[in-house]
């Protein structure tokens, strides 16, 4: 049996009404029993309704494991719904997938002390390679600390999701696992076992002039580029650029840090994007959201609709024709209609690239996303994780089960 998806969108206020136009889209689809995992995503809108939500989708959808949270808009199918109620789902059918599903808080992150302690409170060893789909509170989850200490302990193994952008104040938020509902913590799940899941981390930047390696910094504060002042060297590239690129950068620039100094050349997806906090003149150094560590390579970089649009695109396209068969999509709240005149960018980015694949996700208060083998929280970026079925070269007959599993065609 081969791994298949499906997902839907609604934007209907009535819940009884928005809970059908969820599930019956892709409820013909499905098999009972053939459904292991079911992702939710939900406006604030719902939060009170969430509980009757989640009773239908265990009815449907029997055994499956449910994770989901709250957000400011939903993404699915083929549309992106923004500061309306909303609510998308993706569901799976991943035989022979390991699916562990974990809920930390604060004090759980705290209280590790080794690597057993991870496997203790997510339930699965290194060893079995997993993928993580990580959903966070952004009040009760230092969700920097939770990543970095993943690093750690999974080395190379991946992580998606992103911070739940459904609240305004503490314990606004719900965070749903299982038959679970929180509202603090971070709730996931670790996938192992014959899927593969491709991760695609857009920034949405471009670089302009050439990389530095700083010769001088402490903290966030980069002092020396190439040995000469910082602020020195970024004049000398602003003067430069073309007077496009110069109004750009005025108005949106970045600093991007090298992730894999080993490479010999850096291009889209090597750096991780850092915001320019601030400037000293006197000093001629630049503060930046992030380590300014002596030998590291970094390179200005800028940001706009075009480039983003640019990014996104060439990054998707080395998995054009690679049998995807669903994917989920963890957006910047920051990206959408507020970056671009017209809704539903990055969604259509990925159908137009990779097919008409089901698709589910949301707008997040922070991305999680692999770049260059390592786990960051990110922002302004879509982060997406791409499914295909590990074993389909070798199934002799890939369609067979075609009409008792979920199918990728028309589930949308």
């Amino acid at each position: 049996m081969q791994i298949r998806f499906a997902s839907s969108i609604t934007n209907n206020n009535s819940v009884d009404r928005a809970i059908n136009e969820l599930i019956e889209p892709v409820d013909h689809r499905v098999t009972p029993g053939m459904v292991d995992l079911a992702m939710l995503f939900a406006t604030s809108h719902f939060r009170d309704d969430l509980p009757k939500v989640v009773d239908r989708l265990s009815d449907t959808f029997g055994s499956a494991m449910l994770l989901g949270c709250t957000a400011e808009g939903t993404i699915g199918s083929d549309r992106e719904l923004e500061r309306i109620p909303s609510m998308s789902l993706l569901v799976a059918s991943l035989p022979d997938v390991a699916i562990r599903p974990f809920h930390m808080t604060q004090a759980n992150l705290e209280g590790i002390s080794k690597a057993s302690d991870w496997e203790n409170l997510v339930a699965v060893a290194p060893e079995s390679n997993p993928t993580f789909i990580g959903l966070a509170d952004p009040f009760t989850m230092p969700a920097h600390e939770f990543v970095e200490e993943l690093n750690d302990a999974y080395p190379g193994a991946p992580l998606v999701g992103g911070v739940a952008s459904g609240a305004r104040e503490p314990h606004q938020n719900r965070l749903l696992v299982g038959d679970q509902t929180f509202d603090h913590g971070m709730v996931g799940v670790a996938l192992s076992g014959p899927v593969t899941v491709t991760t695609v981390v857009s920034q949405g930047c471009r670089p302009i002039g050439s990389p530095f390696v700083i010769t001088k910094g402490e903290r966030n504060l980069i002092h020396e580029l190439g040995g000469r002042l910082a602020l020195e060297q970024l004049h000398k590239v602003f003067m430069e650029l073309p007077e496009t690129d110069a109004k750009l950068a005025r108005e949106s620039l970045f600093v991007g840090r090298v992730i894999n100094e080993y490479k010999e050349r850096f291009g889209r997806g090597d750096f991780l994007i850092h915001n320019i906090m601030g400037a000293d003149r006197d000093t001629g150094a630049i503060g930046i959201a992030g380590q300014a560590r002596v030998g590291t390579t970094v390179q200005f970089h800028v940001r706009d609709a075009k480039s983003a649009d640019e990014d996104l695109r060439a990054l998707l396209q080395p998995c054009a024709g690679s049998n995807i068969e669903g994917a989920l999509l963890f957006g910047c709240n920051g990206r959408g209609s507020r970056m671009w005149d017209e809704p539903g960018h990055d969604v259509t980015a990925l159908r137009e690239t990779l097919g008409d694949i089901p698709v589910a996700g949301f707008f997040a208060g922070g991305e999680f996303g692999p770049v260059g083998g390592k786990n960051f929280v990110h922002g302004f970026t879509a982060s997406i994780a791409l499914f295909s079925d590990a074993n389909a070269e070798s199934d002799p007959n890939p369609e067979s089960n075609t009409d008792q599993l979920i199918d990728r065609e028309d589930s949308h």
